[in-house]
């Protein structure tokens, strides 16, 4: 029977008497009968209500969010602190960083190059020096939409590493670094002077004493003389500062690969030339021994030639103080794997360094405690910014100041795959289309911070929240696409979206009732429009449990979770005849069961277990008795999934087994088992295996 809202209400009553209210009473709410909906200060009240419950059970130490509305910003607040050691609150004005929504930055570039003619979505990847492992040929789309693993275009698979090889795209078809582009194509045009891409910390090359601090001077210089012999095509100058027994490691290109005096004066001589830059070149004096590190690029331009640039590099010299001057011994370069610092990079970064949030967080034990920001920045992650700051890009994006309205909704269209399928993820942005809704987003990840962004286009508002710990991601599903499992997102869609488009306010269920009641409550809303929102709470509300240390009352959630929601067996699996079954396995178990076939026949195998990338973790097989060996056994490339968590595996299958006597086996491994799941359980309440008489 339908559960009508009147219902509802009544029951309301009726608990709040009781003194065992089912749901958490919201600011200015109103039933499915009113027409009228909270105002705009009373949704804002309530978020920030709901955003600082969520904020202290996540054990967030801060966080920082922001509304906007028809491309103004309506609201911007801080939560907790932003350094718990010197108590500073945090603001709209705190930093954090970014991390993937880095990459709808790298996207708003690359859709410019694209717009340009510069780039082709269809362009091999190997036309910009990238070389990755692949079925197929592997194209621009294919690193931008996640799509590139495998056979390109068939799959979706968030793989962050493989979006930060667009840096060389940008390089290649730009002769610019991404970071440049991006502040001199959104950063400066915007003003947005509280966001900075990220720069590694250098740990520094220093003397251990006074007297090799006095000769760092004539150390660096001898380099720096080095450095300018190439730039000023003067071999005498380079061969000077060589001790006549050099060597040095092969690196990938510059000039430290090889020196031929004769080679390169007659390269000098033809008007080839090479200009290198050095930066942060810092000595170690060690008596007549030194140490010098370096970063290093240069453009080489060959005769009549395009200019072209190579590196950067990081290298070290070992140089002998020899026949009075300093002179280079040995020499080694590497990739640095990213762009040199510009000075702008750098005053962005000392500048937006004096408001970031410190970094946290929990331990073992789960208690907040303070940790190091990663390194690195590529068009991936390390972008750092406030929520004002990105209220600026937003509007931006929205009023077509990067790109045209074509060109933006390219980056905006969900992926389709070779085979048909409508795939999560556009270019540099996830895409989802709730019941008719579209939702465009992104979310960030990584040590020490988390953050998220969440358009909604049909109802011109943009919500932004970014955090100091990695907790407002790391207990969701959004990796995989689910916009719905990240719980800040859905204290403000309930808030702000679902109210419109449901016909009434959605109530805050609270979970701390009794489990009894709680599967009562949600048993009876099972028919309303919404009831996938509460489905969804559920599932969110027991990882955030499992992230904080409350494994009791995630435990008792998930067991919750598969009563209300597990289906049965097939039907038509449940009319035919057991020959032999082995179900509601545990952990670490090791299962046969014997059965004998009189005569040839075909039989039908139900099996569900656990199996990832390629392996089975909890499995069955059949083995033939008589010949030793097995005779069938699942594969986890020839499964499917079986709803809850992505790990779930089912195989329904018909083979032939001639007769004879044969042994049914499972095993399992030490987690993720019948009734004991560490995540959602599948949708058929069944761990095991069954065959059947077909």
């Amino acid at each position: 029977m339908k559960f009508k809202a009147p219902g509802l209400l009544a029951l309301l009553l009726t608990t709040a008497v009781l003194g065992q209210a089912l749901f958490v009473p919201t600011t200015d709410a109103h039933t499915a009968d009113q027409k009228e909906q909270p105002s705009e200060s009373a949704r804002i009240a309530r978020l920030e209500t709901l955003l600082e419950s969520l904020r202290q059970e996540l054990k967030i130490p801060a966080y920082s969010a922001a509304i906007l509305k028809n491309q103004k910003v309506i609201w911007a607040k801080g939560f907790g602190f932003a350094d718990i050691e010197n108590k500073i609150p945090a603001t709209e004005h705190t930093a954090y960083h970014l991390a993937s929504l880095t990459k709808t930055f790298a996207s708003t570039i690359l859709m410019q190059l694209v717009q340009e003619g510069k780039i082709k979505l269809d362009d091999p990847v190997s036309k910009y020096g990238i070389t990755l492992e692949s079925d197929g040929v592997i194209r621009v789309r294919h690193l931008l939409s996640h799509t590139s693993e495998g056979n390109p275009g068939e799959q979706y698979r968030y793989n962050g590493n493989r979006f930060a090889e667009l840096d060389k795209v940008v390089e290649r078809a730009t002769g610019k670094s991404f970071t440049e582009l991006l502040i001199a194509n959104i950063l400066d045009p915007l003003g947005m002077n509280e966001t900075a891409p990220n720069v590694p910390t250098i740990v520094s090359t220093k003397s251990p004493n006074a007297a090799g601090q006095a000769a760092e001077t004539e150390v660096k210089a001898a380099v720096m003389d080095i450095v300018a012999g190439y730039n000023s095509g003067n071999v005498d100058q380079i061969e000077r500062r060589l001790a006549p027994q050099q060597n040095r490691f092969p690196g990938e290109g510059g000039f430290l690969v090889s020196f031929n005096a004769a080679e390169l004066r007659q390269a000098f001589q033809g008007r080839f030339k090479i200009n290198v830059d050095v930066q942060n070149l810092e000595a170690a004096v060690y008596g007549d021994s030194a140490i010098a590190t370096f970063f290093m690029a240069s453009t080489v331009t060959p005769p009549n030639g395009t200019p072209r640039k190579e590196g950067p590099w990081r290298v070290s010299y070992f140089l002998n103080k020899q026949e009075g001057g300093w002179k280079l011994v040995h020499a080694h370069q590497s990739p640095l794997g990213r762009a040199m610092i510009t000075e702008k990079q750098q005053q962005r970064f000392d500048a937006v360094s004096k408001i970031l949030a410190q970094p946290y967080a929990l331990d073992r034990e789960f208690k907040i405690t303070k940790i190091s920001y990663p390194q690195g920045f590529s068009t991936s992650a390390g972008l750092i910014s406030t929520v004002l700051d990105m209220a600026k890009y937003d509007i931006a994006i929205d009023q077509n100041k990067f790109v045209t309205k074509e060109t933006q909704q390219l980056a905006f269209t969900p992926a389709v795959s070779t085979k048909g399928e409508s795939l999560p993820y556009g270019l540099g942005w996830f895409t989802t289309n709730y019941h008719g809704t579209k939702l465009l987003w992104h979310y960030g990840y990584w040590t020490g911070n988390s953050s998220f962004i969440l358009k909604v286009p049909e109802q011109n508002i943009t919500f932004i929240i970014m955090a100091n710990s990695d907790n407002l991601s790391r207990p969701t599903d959004l990796g995989s696409g689910n916009a719905l499992s990240s719980p800040v997102g859905m204290a403000f869609l309930k808030t702000f979206i679902f109210p419109e488009k449901f016909g009434e306010s959605i109530a805050e269920i609270s979970w701390n009732t009794p489990v009894t009641e709680l599967k009562n409550q949600l048993n009876a809303i099972a028919t309303k429009p919404q009831a996938d929102v509460y489905r969804t709470d559920l599932v969110t509300r027991l990882r955030v449990y499992q992230s904080v240390g409350r494994a009791t009352e995630a435990a008792q959630l998930m067991k919750m979770y598969g009563e209300i929601y597990s289906k049965p067996m097939p039907a038509d699996l449940v009319k035919l005849p057991v020959i032999a079954q082995i179900v509601q396995v545990l952990d670490n178990e090791d299962k046969s069961v014997a059965f004998s076939l009189p005569t040839s026949q075909d039989v039908r195998i139900f099996a569900i277990g656990e199996g990832q990338a390629g392996e089975m973790f909890d499995f069955g097989w059949i083995e033939d008795v008589d010949k030793g060996s097995r005779v069938w056994e699942m594969q986890e490339a020839k499964t499917a999934h079986a709803g809850g968590a992505g790990k779930n595996r089912k195989v329904d299958a018909v083979i032939t087994l001639p007769a004879g006597n044969y042994r049914l086996r499972y095993k399992s491994d030490d987690s993720h088992a019948f009734d004991h799941w560490n995540s959602l359980p599948p949708d058929i309440n069944f761990w095991g295996i069954a065959v059947y008489k077909k």
